[in-house]
C-alpha cells in the first residue's frame, strides 16, 4: 500500500512539469536507475554467479513496456484529469487476468473475479461520463487506455520473471533499458527538448524518486510474492489517493461527480481482494476449486 501511495503521487509531479513527455519519461527512468545502482552493485557481488544472459533479457523485455507505458500516459495525463488518468492508467485488472493465464498460468480466483467486475462497473460510470462531457477529455481517457495495457503487461512480465535472484537485479537493468529507450524516441517524437532546469528539476527528481524507486520498485517486488490480480487490484486504490491529493495540490483539478461512486466500487473491489483468505489457495489445491492453475514443479506458489 506505500509503494500504490507512493505511485499516486507521479500525476501531481506531471502535472506540475512542462518537460515534454518523452523525455520526461527517460529523465525519470534515468534518475530511478542511478539511484538504485548501489543495491544492484551490491546484490550483484553476492549472486554475479547465478545470473546469466538470461536474466538481462528478461529484465530488458519489460523495459521496453515501461518506457512506452510512461511516455503513452505522460501524454494522457496532459489531455485528461487527475483523477481520470490515475483510474483508468490502474485498470490493469480488467485485462490483467488473461495475461496471467497466458504468460504464467495463473488462474484468478472467483473472489478476484467478482473484484474485477465491480472495478469494472466503476469504470463505465466514469467513461460514459467523460464521453458526454468534454471530447478532449476523452482523447486522453483513450490514450490512458492504452498506456494501461503497457502497464499490465510490464506487471505481468514482472511476475513471469521473478526468477532473479533479488528485485534489484531485475529493476535496475530494466530501468537503464527502458531510460535508454525513452531518450532514443526523444529526437524521433519530441518537437521541443528544451528543459529550464531551475523550474523543473523538483518536479523530475520527485516523479524519479517517489512513484519510481519506491513506487514501481515496491509494486515489482510485490509481483515476485503475492498473486498478480491481488497487487493490479490493490493498485486501483491510486485514484482515490490521486483524486485526494488533486483537489488538495491542484485547485483546478477539483473531481467531477463521476469520480464519487467510481471510488466507492474501486474501494469495495480492493476490500474484497485483500480479504481473501490467505490459506484458501493452500486448503483447496484443485484447480477448478479455487481457480488457480497448480504450479510448476519448483516454482513459487505467490500464496500470503
Amino acid at each position: 500500500m506505500f509503494g500504490v501511495a507512493a505511485c499516486a503521487t507521479a500525476v501531481i509531479w506531471i502535472k506540475k512539469s512542462d518537460v515534454d513527455p518523452v523525455l520526461l519519461s527517460g529523465l525519470r527512468l534515468l534518475v530511478a536507475a542511478v539511484a538504485l545502482t548501489p543495491l544492484f552493485a551490491r546484490d550483484w557481488l553476492r549472486w554475479r554467479a547465478e545470473v546469466t544472459p538470461r536474466h538481462f533479457r528478461d529484465a530488458a523485455i519489460p523495459g521496453v513496456m515501461l518506457a512506452l507505458h510512461f511516455i503513452t500516459w505522460i501524454i494522457g495525463v496532459r489531455m485528461t484529469s487527475v483523477v481520470n488518468s490515475t483510474l483508468l492508467v490502474n485498470l490493469t485488472p480488467i485485462v490483467m487476468p488473461l495475461m496471467l493465464i497466458r504468460l504464467t498460468g495463473e488462474y484468478p480466483t472467483r473472489r478476484e473475479l467478482l473484484a474485477t467486475v465491480i472495478a469494472g462497473a466503476g469504470l463505465a460510470i466514469l467513461f460514459v461520463a467523460d464521453f458526454n462531457a468534454s471530447w478532449e477529455h476523452f482523447k486522453g481517457d483513450l490514450v490512458c487506455m492504452g498506456s494501461m495495457l503497457l502497464l499490465a503487461l510490464y506487471l505481468t512480465l514482472g511476475r513471469r520473471y521473478r526468477h532473479h535472484p533479488t528485485v534489484w537485479l531485475y529493476l535496475v537493468p530494466l530501468y537503464y533499458t527502458a531510460a535508454a529507450l525513452a531518450f532514443a524516441l526523444t529526437p524521433l517524437l519530441s518537437e521541443d527538448t528544451s528543459v529550464d532546469w531551475r523550474r523543473e528539476w523538483p518536479w523530475v527528481l520527485a516523479l524519479g524518486l517517489i512513484p519510481t524507486v519506491l513506487g514501481h520498485s515496491l509494486l515489482n517486488n510485490a509481483m515476485r510474492h503475492f498473486r498478480g490480480q491481488v497487487v493490479g487490484l490493490a493498485s486501483m486504490m491510486q485514484f482515490v489517493i490521486a483524486g485526494a491529493l488533486g483537489y488538495l495540490l491542484l485547485p483546478e483539478e477539483a473531481p467531477a461527480w463521476s469520480f464519487y461512486p467510481a471510488s466507492v466500487l474501486i474501494v469495495i473491489a480492493g476490500v474484497i481482494v485483500v480479504r481473501r483468505p490467505s490459506s484458501r489457495a493452500v486448503a483447496h489445491p484443485d484447480a477448478t476449486a479455487t481457480g488457480t492453475a497448480p504450479p510448476a514443479a519448483g516454482t513459487p506458489t505467490g500464496s500470503r
